[in-house]
């Protein structure tokens, strides 16, 4: 599958809810408990993304189906 050049922040905020993020606060804060992370709900870059699929271990793929 091709890499997207932006992924929208709904969609990342979908699957770490999904692996058991939740939202803290109206900034779409999340954490699971361990890792604690802010998406923007806008486009968010490639690399911020990588970084936030490398961080949760969740694949990239996961990202791309929604």
């Amino acid at each position: 599958m091709k890499t997207p050049k932006v992924v929208k922040g709904e969609n990342i905020i979908k699957v770490l809810i999904k692996n058991g993020y939740e939202i803290k606060s109206s900034h779409v804060s999340l954490s699971n408990g361990k890792i604690h992370l802010t998406v923007v709900l806008s486009l968010t870059s490639i690399s911020v993304f990588q970084k936030i699929s490398r961080l949760t271990g969740i694949q990239k793929e996961e990202f791309y189906k929604l």
